[in-house]
């Protein structure tokens, strides 16, 4: 069985960016509203920048990754102390039609792995820098400290059975969250009613992070939730990333429209289970038993984990114990 996270990797999805059109939004406007974050996603972004110059991760002086860490600490912290709530899902086991494209990822991991000691070796800095980049992994430490870390500063940490985008999907669905925080759309053909994509770029002046309101996109369509998924599944999705060969997304627009969605299928010339694909998107497993409360950060849990276990130095770490502090009095 595999480990949830040792798979994933970075959620590809679906790229719906030629169907829709994101709304930039001023990062104040998220303030005092809780998001749910993809964990996985925001990770590995982490793992794949956060690099030493020969691309290998940053460590602990006995071998322990700190790469995920260096990203998570500041940019909760951050985001925190601007008033954003955060509450980080975990992806659990993937369903089974998506094995494919799981065994196909870790093979260009390994790919990448062996050109990244290529250009080692021949000291090309640039290619390692590339390659290094592509053979990121979340392993079951890094997921399981990187849940510590959460924890002790007092964020929620929810666990999905499956599937982090459909958990993220339902707790905006509920109410209790604002909008999902991801870099992919998958979220929305999980029917979460907002999403909050490039939060990492509100850090920076020129550039702010995007709002998609499902409503909205079905609206501007003329297209049902449903035909919305037929669509990403014509053009591919996790579970058959090849989707339907000719189709992009102004053909499958106008096949949905044009059709019912059998029929649509029927005439793209699909050779693949749609139904069952369409089936995740719809009903697939998530928990209904969770919390999005947040604590005061525990600041020795903090600096035990932080400075004794991952070796940060003590002054970077005791200027976050106070914004998060800061950030706890803002939420009352």
């Amino acid at each position: 069985m595999l480990y949830p996270g040792e798979w994933s990797g970075k959620n590809m999805g679906t790229n719906l960016r030629k169907l829709v059109t994101p709304t930039e939004i001023d990062i104040a406007s998220l303030r005092h509203k809780t998001l749910a974050v993809d964990a996985h996603n925001q990770i590995y972004q982490f793992l794949s920048v956060i690099r030493q110059p020969d691309g290998e991760y940053l460590r602990t002086s006995d071998g322990k990754v700190t790469s995920h860490l260096l990203g998570l600490l500041p940019r909760t912290a951050n985001l925190l102390n601007r008033g954003i709530k955060l509450a980080y899902v975990f992806d659990g086991l993937p369903p089974q039609l998506k094995e494919q494209t799981i065994r196909s990822r870790s093979d260009r991991k390994s790919d990448a792995a062996e050109k990244l000691a290529q250009a080692k070796e021949a000291g090309a800095t640039a290619e390692m820098k590339k390659y290094a980049a592509r053979t990121a992994r979340l392993t079951p430490e890094i997921i399981d400290s990187s849940k510590r870390f959460l924890e002790a500063i007092g964020v929620p940490v929810i666990q999905a059975p499956s599937e982090a985008d459909a958990q993220t999907a339902l707790m905006v669905q509920k109410g209790g969250c604002y909008a999902a925080a991801s870099t992919d759309y998958d979220t929305l053909l999980h029917g979460s009613p907002r999403l909050v994509r490039r939060l990492s770029k509100s850090q920076r002046a020129t550039s702010g992070p995007e709002l998609l309101v499902l409503e909205d996109i079905l609206d501007t369509l003329g297209i049902s939730h449903d035909e919305l998924i037929a669509i990403a599944i014509m053009m591919g999705t996790d579970y058959h990333p090849r989707g339907i060969r000719g189709i992009g997304p102004r053909r499958g627009l106008k096949l949905v429209k044009q059709n019912d969605i059998p029929k649509a299928f029927d005439r793209a010339g699909c050779d693949f289970d749609w139904q069952a694909i369409m089936g995740l998107y719809q009903d697939m497993e998530t928990e209904e038993d969770y919390s999005v409360l947040w604590e005061p950060p525990n600041n020795e849990a903090i600096r035990v984990m932080l400075v004794d276990e991952y070796e940060f130095s003590e002054d970077t770490v005791e200027k976050r114990i106070d914004e998060l502090e800061d950030a706890y009095e803002q939420f009352g």
